[in-house]
């Protein structure tokens, strides 16, 4: 249940006990006051009889001498010369007013005088009053419980904005100022504010940092390229061999820094096309094998081929990043396995760190010190072009050990090869 379902129905529960305490606060009141008024006019009647009783000996309408129903509380309180009412139970509930008349000697009278009348529990006047009650309370409560509705959807949408403000900002998107900068003055006003101030310090920084690593890398393209051809006319063979090799890997990285900022610019976009997965797969494991430094590399497929629509040079980009570091940081043999649109890549070394895994790789961090060094882009890129895929990039410990890279690509179609 939401906040305001719970806060419709807090206010609505608490609405409905003060009405029940309400209701029964009135109808013992209104209990009370009929008793009470139900005993002046019976000892009223009990005067008015008296009065005649005593002026001519006779009983007015409805009186009594020595009744011998009267209620034992009352024969007690006329036997010590008093007076009194008194309201009867059972199966004929009754109000009663008695007196003493004459003189029986010693101080006490010689006879009751009483007069009653049927005190019935279901009186028609406080049926209709609890019915009154009954209908107002429901009543009550159900424009209680709406009014807190309304009001509580209000506070809830305040509340889903910041939230969707906070997802966006994690989600590496612009927040929605205008739905952030509220104007009240309660808290949740002051919370959309400050997730408003939070979400454009984190924008400005997050572009400075993206502006800042195209800058770098822009800058250091020009002056890598002039390195490379200069170390081309350096006259000793090994040092030119040294010189190749550290610019090349100068070369890749600031290429890497590169492709890294696109991402994170958002700009690229997927050229897809139709293709075979497990022969696409194969292709890219020749040409890395090619290339060097991927080796013992076994391709499987398990299940019928399919076809999927996919950018084939940003699968390859994938898989070339993980087959290097499967290649660098494991241990042979390397397989690579394709079940359907999902394709794994595992090797036999230490595996990746437990916290790559639960958060996934991040630039300039490489991984556990036992899988080796690197600047640590190459998983960063893996995971940044599978995401322009519409794919998912799981990293794990396979379950023989070592490493396990999952590439799940958007099923969109996947179908049989003819013929298959």
């Amino acid at each position: 249940m939401g906040i305001r379902g719970r806060i419709a129905l807090a206010i609505s529960g608490m609405t409905a006990l003060a009405v029940v305490v309400l209701g029964f606060a009135v109808h013992h009141i209104a209990d009370a006051e009929r008793e009470r008024s139900a005993r002046a006019y019976q000892d009223d009647r009990l005067s008015s009889a008296l009065m005649v009783y005593e002026k001519d000996r006779t009983l007015a309408l409805g009186a009594q001498l020595d009744d011998t129903s009267l209620p034992l509380p009352l024969r007690e309180a006329v036997f010590k010369n008093r007076s009194g009412t008194y309201v009867s139970g059972g199966d004929d509930p009754r109000v009663w007013a008695a007196t003493g008349v004459g003189d029986g000697g010693g101080g006490r009278p010689q006879q009751s005088l009483s007069v009653s009348a049927a005190y019935p529990d279901d009186d028609p006047a406080q049926v209709a009053l609890d019915r009154a009650l009954l209908i107002a309370g429901c009543g009550t409560v159900a424009l209680i419980a709406a009014g807190s509705w309304f009001v509580s959807q209000r506070l809830s949408r305040r509340l889903r904005l910041s939230a969707a403000a906070a997802r966006r900002i994690a989600a590496g998107e612009p927040p929605d100022a205008e739905a952030l900068a509220s104007k009240g003055r309660d808290e949740v006003a002051e919370l959309g504010r400050s997730v408003h101030h939070m979400a454009t310090s984190l924008a400005a920084r997050v572009q400075a940092e993206r502006e800042f690593t195209a800058d770098v890398a822009h800058e250091l393209r020009t002056p890598v390229a002039g390195l490379v051809a200069a170390a081309e006319l350096l006259p000793q063979p090994r040092a030119v061999e040294m010189v190749q090799d550290r610019a090349q890997a100068m070369r890749r990285l600031v290429e890497d820094l590169l492709e890294v900022s696109r991402l994170d610019a958002g700009v690229e976009r997927a050229d897809l096309d139709a293709c075979e997965l497990p022969s696409l797969v194969r292709g890219i494991v020749r040409r890395a094998a090619r290339q060097g430094g991927v080796e013992e590399v076994s391709v499987t497929v398990e299940g019928e081929p399919v076809i999927v629509e996919t950018d084939r040079r940003r699968v390859e980009r994938v898989l070339v990043n993980l087959l290097a570091n499967a290649a660098k940081h494991g241990k042979p043999p390397i397989e690579v396995v394709v079940q359907g649109t999902r394709i794994v890549v595992r090797d036999h070394g230490p595996g990746y760190p437990a916290e790559l895994c639960a958060e996934g790789p991040r630039r300039f961090r490489t991984a556990a010190p036992e899988r080796g060094t690197g600047h640590g882009l190459g998983l960063t890129i893996a995971a940044g072009q599978a995401e322009v895929l519409g794919a998912r990039l799981d990293f794990g410990a396979a379950a023989t050990g070592g490493a396990e890279a999952v590439l799940e690509l958007p099923d969109r179609p996947a179908m049989p090869l003819p013929g298959e």
